[in-house]
């Protein structure tokens, strides 16, 4: 059940990051800085192996992932 979960998480989470951001260049007067913009930051719903459902969020895969596991060895025990 667990890796099931897990999988489930990982495939929403690389459909949501294969989205690419399409950065726009314009030409700004002289003496005006850009501004800048933030990175990309994504969540997805997950349900742990003992039941609990929420929302993990990060800016990689692998930072969703990790608070995934390490959400479930403290609130599962496993």
């Amino acid at each position: 059940m667990k890796k099931l979960i897990f999988m489930a998480a990982f495939a929403v989470a690389g459909t949501m990051s294969a989205n690419t951001i399409a950065v726009e260049n314009e030409t700004l007067p002289e003496g005006q800085q850009p501004q800048t913009e933030a990175k990309a930051y994504g969540c997805v719903d997950v349900t742990l192996s003992c039941g609990y459902s929420g929302v993990a969020c990060g800016e990689t895969l692998g930072d969703i992932i990790d608070i995934v596991l390490t959400a479930d060895d403290i609130l599962c025990g496993n």
